[in-house]
């Protein structure tokens, strides 16, 4: 089966977008314009909108129209904070730095009441925005025994709690840490930065009803490429 078109309608305008014919600044099209030109409903095309809006690469104004948003510069945070695991999130793409079974004990990240020697699955990745450059590193321990294939799957593309789901692993609660971090040596080169600089970290752990923690994951964004953002609207008096 095709994409569904509003998918395919937001596509194309991604595809302009990183390709600098629509840059930061340029208007994109109203509502009205899309459905003449493609032929689909206001519905349709104020869900195109809405959603290149939500992936940060938008920004809507009420009677001002909708204009292209400098994609290195604009995230919600709301949005960063819990991420919708339907969407894609922010445009780009990812790259596997490193996937393995390992021991909890040697693995990127402690998984809380793990014991040294738990299997666990490690993918660490890094994602690329629009114009190929480092936007964050992403790192991902797993317990082995919830995610055996997880190794076996697309991981350019694989989003582990869908994946998780999909295995009808019980997921009780998430929570969800954002921490002040600092650079090392390793995370300074992926994301062409210097070793000590400042950075946001969002940390993410997955428990089951008996409070286990299945998975812990972060994002770690590259210093002064993100503007972090909440808009919320004014309350009546």
């Amino acid at each position: 089966m095709g994409q569904p078109l509003y998918q395919q309608i937001r596509r194309d305008l991604e595809s302009q977008i990183r390709a600098g014919a629509l840059p930061t600044g340029a208007r994109l099209p109203t509502e009205k314009e899309l459905c003449e030109k493609y032929g689909v409903s206001r519905h349709t095309s104020q869900r195109v909108l809405n959603e290149l809006a939500h992936a940060g690469l938008a920004i809507r104004r009420r009677r001002q129209g909708t204009v292209v948003a400098d994609v290195r510069r604009q995230i919600d945070l709301l949005s960063f904070a819990s991420p919708d695991p339907k969407k894609s999130g922010l445009p780009g793409r990812h790259e596997v730095i490193s996937a393995r079974v390992a021991r909890a004990g040697d693995a990127v990240l402690t998984l809380p009441g793990a014991s040294p020697d738990t299997a666990v699955v490690e993918l660490v990745r890094r994602k690329l925005d629009v114009r190929d450059e480092p936007s964050s590193i992403e790192r991902h321990v797993i317990l082995f025994a919830v995610a055996p294939t997880l190794l076996d799957q697309d991981l350019d593309h694989l989003v582990s709690l869908n994946y998780l789901r999909d295995r009808a692993v019980e997921i009780d609660t998430m929570r969800i840490y954002l921490d002040p971090v600092v650079l090392d040596e390793t995370e300074a080169v992926l994301l062409g930065s210097d070793p000590g600089s400042p950075a946001l970290q969002r940390r993410r752990e997955l428990r089951t009803s008996d409070r286990t923690v299945i998975e812990v994951a972060t994002v770690v964004v590259r210093p002064g490429s993100a503007e972090f953002f909440l808009e919320l609207p004014v309350p009546t008096v």
